[in-house]
């Protein structure tokens, strides 16, 4: 019994020393009352914006009030142009007595509206007018002499309207006024030429005159398919195509080009009378197409921002569209080209690397297309894609 009494007065003990600890005046026993006096301040700033609140409420409904006061019908209402219209008369029979009032304001402002879309009218025809002057322009071409001598255009092949890079083509020509030689080969790059390589080659040659290019042998060879070639016969007027041991003959027409020497015979005379009709000769068959100008366009290029003329050859049968774009300023050579096939599987070239000779190098021997020597770098004007880090390729239309 003594254990549990000692305990008792131990605890005892223990709660009046603490509390006499805590009573001592030393001790900081009011440090919580402090935060009241905060939360009074901030009551009494309450009040203020509510006073500023409903005397800003007040002034609103006499504002509203004030709107429907002043009439300005009354200004616009001089609108006795309104009379100047017949048209209103017609309208109003129709709408009743009680329409005529409400027409009478609408007519106002259609009176106004109609003042306002004659110059806009007339502005959409000027400036139509002004693209057909162009597109007219360009419909004519420049004949052979404006041609660059030689030049090469290197492209990045792009596969799909995801703009897919596959490959590059290298495109070279020349030629001395007389006769014309040219060449492209497409190969693949980066991670598809890794594990699907792939060549495509292209050649053309023939001769040079007043209608433009013509066409004498027109060859095509491909990765694991057999070699394909089209000789042109202009007395015959006859077109024979060889693949193997397959043979077509078919018809030919001034102005006919095989599908390489359309490139440049564009640039060269145009599409005469806005529409041209010709045949477009591959390795397998003559395709009849129609030859149209687009119309100018701002063309985006990793090269530059260049202006173009857009030229679009599809075929009648609908196998083929070929879009190409020329450039203006650069002898109207084919800096980018587009092709998109019956099955919508679309193919676009465009240029990251231009090379052309000078005007005025007619002179000079005309180098041989492929050939790359020193002779036909000198003196070429040259457009390269790290020359222009800022423009991108234009993916899609």
């Amino acid at each position: 019994m003594r254990q549990p009494t000692i305990l008792i007065l131990a605890t005892g003990a223990s709660v009046i020393a603490h509390a006499l600890v805590l009573s001592l005046p030393g001790w900081p026993a009011h440090v919580g009352i402090e935060p009241p006096v905060l939360h009074a301040t901030l009551v009494v700033a309450e009040p203020k914006p509510a006073v500023d609140l409903a005397a800003v409420a007040a002034p609103p409904p006499p504002v509203v009030r004030e709107q429907p006061k002043p009439r300005p019908k009354p200004k616009p209402s001089p609108a006795r142009a309104v009379e100047a219209p017949p048209a209103v008369p017609l309208t109003a029979p129709s709408a009743g007595d009680a329409g005529e009032i409400a027409i009478a304001a609408p007519a106002a402002a259609e009176v106004q509206a109609a003042d306002e879309v004659p110059p806009a009218v007339d502005a959409a025809p000027v400036a139509d007018a002004a693209a057909e002057l162009v597109a007219a322009a360009d419909l004519k071409g420049f004949n052979v002499t404006g041609w660059p001598e030689r030049g090469s255009i290197r492209f990045r092949v792009h596969l799909g309207e995801g703009g897919f890079a596959v490959g590059e083509a290298q495109h070279e020509w020349s030629h001395d006024g007389k006769r014309y030689r040219m060449s492209v080969a497409v190969r693949t790059t980066g991670v598809v030429g890794m594990f699907r390589s792939f060549h495509y080659a292209q050649s053309s040659a023939g001769s040079v005159g007043r209608e433009g290019l013509k066409p004498e042998r027109f060859s095509v060879e491909q990765s694991r398919k057999t070699p394909a070639s089209a000789e042109f016969d202009w007395d015959a007027r006859k077109v024979t195509m060889k693949r193997g041991a397959k043979e077509r003959v078919a018809d030919l027409r001034p102005g006919d080009q095989d599908l390489l020497s359309l490139w440049h015979q564009i640039g060269i005379v145009g599409a005469v009378s806005g529409s041209t009709e010709l045949n477009v000769i591959t390795g397998r068959e003559a395709t009849p197409s129609a030859v149209e100008v687009v119309g100018p366009e701002k063309l985006p290029l990793p090269i530059g921002l260049l202006d173009t003329v857009r030229v679009r050859a599809e075929a009648r049968n609908g196998s083929l569209t070929i879009d190409i774009w020329l450039a203006r300023n650069y002898g109207m050579l084919p800096v980018r080209i587009r092709v998109v096939d019956d099955k919508g599987e679309v193919l676009d070239q465009q240029a990251v690397e231009l090379r052309l000779s000078p005007p005025g190098s007619a002179g000079d021997e005309p180098a041989v297309a492929g050939s790359g020597g020193e002779r036909a770098e000198e003196g070429m004007i040259e457009l390269r894609a790290e020359d222009n880090a800022f423009a991108h390729p234009t993916i899609g239309n």
